[in-house]
């Protein structure tokens, strides 16, 4: 019976040796789902996310006739982004989405998007958002930084993302940012809209996508005045300088400027036609202090691209990457390199060559 015995014991450590070898055979990473689903992600989806995550340009199929057609309870959202393709489908994305071509109606873009409060520089209110709130009614500025979020692990980022949490998507929510009964400064839970692979699109993007300037690498930022709670008047002010940093080719970005955006936006970037800006609203000045050009037989103000990038630099390397929403084609609409983004830089920052003016129209 002891040789039986041992015997037993001897068998049954041997099969206890086989299974835990085998366990380690076919061990399976944990984070293996995660690493597929980023590589999987694409860094311009969550560009345009990020800049206006609700608008139909940022992926969102739209509701057609024949959607309608089919589901009785798409009446009346024609045009606008299709709610059943949001993470919780009972959600009516027109409640917060911008409005299609021709249809006016509420739009709390600022409430509901991650550039209302996340500047586009990463850097929350300490740079450029020192200058982003223009009424004390918007959302307050973000104090973090999402440039900081490179040396996250892309699962902790995703998982921050999606549990994010906050008040109910609600546009009765939305019209007041000090009005503690409509839900005031509390971050929204868009997570009930955006779906896994649209959150990993915007990981992919915040961790290789946004491009940032560092030690002036991009370009040089001066604050004056401390942002305030709600704002105050005169409002906090940021200057940009030395564009490109100290590395950067004029001629490269001349070049790319030739290749990607001439064809529009004309040679000195006040366009072709007189339909094509980028536009300041009446009474609006540009970074020289005087009154810009007025487009003929109009009362807007036309500027081009020269003084809205050496103005807006961050948010202008930013459309580079989303595109310009509302319009066809998109802008570049294309990974940029930060070398393609400084030499870009380097050549707005020539006031000769992309002046404020249109010479072409007459200032007034």
């Amino acid at each position: 019976m002891k040789t039986k015995n041992k015997l037993g014991v001897l068998v049954m450590g041997l099969i206890g040796f086989l299974l835990q070898s085998c366990t380690h055979d076919i061990y399976v990473d944990p984070n293996a789902s995660s690493k597929e689903a980023y590589d999987n992600a694409d860094a311009t989806s969550g560009a345009k996310l990020f800049n206006n995550f609700q608008h139909p340009d940022a992926g969102w199929p739209v509701v057609v006739q024949a959607d309608i057609d089919l589901d009785a309870s798409l009446v009346g959202l024609l045009g606008w982004p299709n709610p059943k393709y949001a993470a919780d489908p009972t959600i009516n994305i027109k409640d917060i989405a911008s409005p299609p071509t021709g249809v006016t109606a509420q739009k709390n873009r600022s409430f509901y998007s991650c550039s209302g409060c996340h500047p586009y520089d990463g850097m929350g209110v300490d740079e450029y958002g020192n200058n982003k709130k223009v009424a004390a009614t918007q959302p307050d500025i973000s104090r973090a930084h999402l440039r900081d979020v490179r040396s996250w692990d892309v699962t902790t980022l995703f998982n921050a993302i999606k549990h994010v949490g906050g008040r109910q998507i609600d546009p009765l929510k939305t019209a007041n940012g000090l009005d503690l009964t409509l839900g005031g400064q509390e971050h929204p839970d868009f997570t009930k809209i955006l779906t896994d692979d649209k959150i990993w699109d915007l990981v992919k993007f915040l961790k290789e996508g946004a491009i940032y300037s560092e030690n002036n690498d991009l370009y040089t930022v001066t604050t004056t005045g401390t942002y305030a709670v709600p704002q105050t008047t005169p409002a906090p002010y940021v200057v940009f300088s030395a564009w490109g940093g100290t590395t950067a080719e004029e001629a490269k970005g001349v070049a790319l400027y030739a290749a990607k955006c001439l064809v529009c936006h004309g040679p000195d970037g006040h366009g072709t036609t007189n339909a094509q800006g980028p536009y300041l609203t009446p009474g609006d000045i540009n970074q020289t202090n005087g009154v810009n050009a007025t487009i003929p037989g109009t009362t807007t103000k036309k500027y081009g691209l020269g003084p809205f990038m050496r103005i807006r630099t961050p948010e202008g390397i930013h459309k580079i990457l989303s595109g310009q929403f509302g319009t066809i084609p998109w802008m570049m609409a294309t990974p940029l390199s930060k070398a393609d983004a400084k030499n870009l830089l380097k050549a707005f920052g020539n006031t000769a060559r992309f002046p404020d003016f249109d010479a072409a129209l007459p200032n007034p």
